[in-house]
């Protein structure tokens, strides 16, 4: 059978697709995207497949990387080449001992590189065997367009990534616990190690928090003066370097919702103005509908073999969707896609196709369809029916064989022991004789 039996399997490809222009939007970076961090869904972009440099967004990636992959609380001996990666740093030594809680800290909090390339060898040897593990779990997660050479970030013109790529890989990261508490986190300390006799204090570089250095600047949104913090921002990295210029991967959650958004190769605070747009058009210009949750009954497939079955497929998750102001759910265009390959019998969960959400011809939502249970089909029992009454006839017609043949010898026996106690009564005669 040529179907996709779990839904892991079952990758699709949501947003390589064109998308409803709602609003424009002035953004000076040239690349940009704001997503939902539920669904993924794509409110808004601007070449957000475009190759651009990503600067110390990078530094996402490497995070989550290392988060799922070793245990926060081992401690590693500082290599001979990682202090001197250059850039942004914490003046890690030669054999100083740190833990990789803390190291992850100073790699999302203050930016660390020197910390990214001690986590990067640690990990895999090398910098080199670190980047190919970052573009095989990049690619996992979703990326299309990216090429990662390092675990930081500083310029290397093959590092490259895209817009649309770091949102989905942030909105990857943005599930792990530690990793949301630590993009959180303002100020951390690290103290004294066998090298550094004075605590280290790291302060984050994301002026979009209250009373983080360059917070309470002025930036234009919506025609109004706005300071940088913004009281809904939950996350997540700034970057820069000369090639890349300015470069933001943003959060923010209010009443329930929470966006996800990347611009890439923007100027100074006007990084922030563009995420501040993109924000607000999210959530003051969209308003969110429900249309199903996982486990409502999305459609009624009916399969033919020797017999019809029908066979009820669900929603695979919550379907929900951002919609404009302007639009309401009566303006949506639904699209089922049932597999034309799918046959009896059907485990439970087994895939049969997609449900789409269209708006204006443009594609907002995609949901897997799966069985409600498993369906073996009328078909297929009556077969197996007929396979154990004609076993069950070979057997009886194979007992009365057996039943006969013990009669027949049983008869046999009999005759003997008549004929030999005949022969036994007659000798005894002749001798009486």
């Amino acid at each position: 059978m040529k179907y996709f039996t779990t839904l892991g399997l079952f990758v699709i490809i949501l947003f390589m697709i064109s998308i409803p222009t709602f609003s424009e939007i002035d953004l000076i970076a040239d690349g940009a995207i704001i997503i939902n961090a539920d669904t993924g869904q794509i409110l808004y972009s601007k070449n957000e497949h475009t190759p651009l440099f990503p600067a110390s967004t990078t530094k996402i990636l490497t995070a989550i990387i290392i988060l799922e992959d070793m245990n926060l609380n081992d401690s590693i001996i500082v290599d001979p080449e990682s202090p001197y990666a250059g850039g942004s740093h914490i003046a890690l030594e030669p054999g100083e001992e740190v833990t990789v809680e803390q190291l992850l800290n100073a790699l999302l909090i203050a930016s660390a590189n020197d910390a990214a390339e001690v986590l990067a060898r640690k990990h895999s040897g090398s910098i080199e065997a670190f980047a190919q593990v970052m573009n095989s779990r990049a690619a996992e997660m979703g990326a299309l367009n990216s090429n990662f050479a390092n675990p930081h970030g500083l310029h290397n013109k093959d590092h490259i990534s895209t817009a649309y790529d770091l949102a989905i890989i942030a909105r990857y990261a943005m599930k792990n616990d530690t990793f949301r508490t630590i993009v959180k986190t303002k100020r951390y300390e690290i103290p004294p190690t066998n090298k550094k006799t004075e605590t280290r204090y790291l302060n984050s570089t994301n002026s979009m928090y209250q009373g983080i250095a360059g917070s309470t600047k002025l930036i234009d949104v919506g025609g109004a003066r706005v300071p940088i913090a913004y009281e809904f921002a939950d996350g997540i990295k700034r970057g820069y370097t000369p090639e890349a210029q300015f470069c933001f991967v943003g959060s923010a959650t209010k009443d329930g919702r929470q966006f996800i958004t990347a611009v890439l190769k923007s100027q100074s605070d006007a990084m922030y103005e563009d995420t501040r747009k993109l924000m607000e058009f999210a959530f003051t210009g969209t308003t969110k509908y429900l249309i199903a949750k996982s486990g409502d009954i999305a459609k009624t497939v009916t399969l033919t073999n020797k017999k019809q079955t029908a066979v009820s497929s669900i929603y695979a998750e919550d379907v929900s969707i951002d919609l404009p102001n302007e639009y309401k759910i009566e303006d949506i265009e639904v699209k089922e896609l049932i597999s034309s390959q799918i046959e009896l019998p059907l485990k439970k969960g087994e895939i049969i196709g997609t449900k789409e959400f269209y708006l204006n011809d443009s594609l907002l939502h995609q949901v897997t369809l799966i069985s409600d249970d498993q369906y073996i089909g009328e078909d297929l029992l009556n077969d197996i029916t007929d396979f154990f009454q004609t076993e069950k006839r070979s057997w009886s017609l194979l007992l009365v064989k057996i039943l006969l043949a013990v009669f027949i010898w049983r008869v046999i026996m009999t005759m003997f022991r008549i004929n030999r106690i005949k022969r036994r009564q007659n000798q005894k005669k002749t001798r009486l004789g």
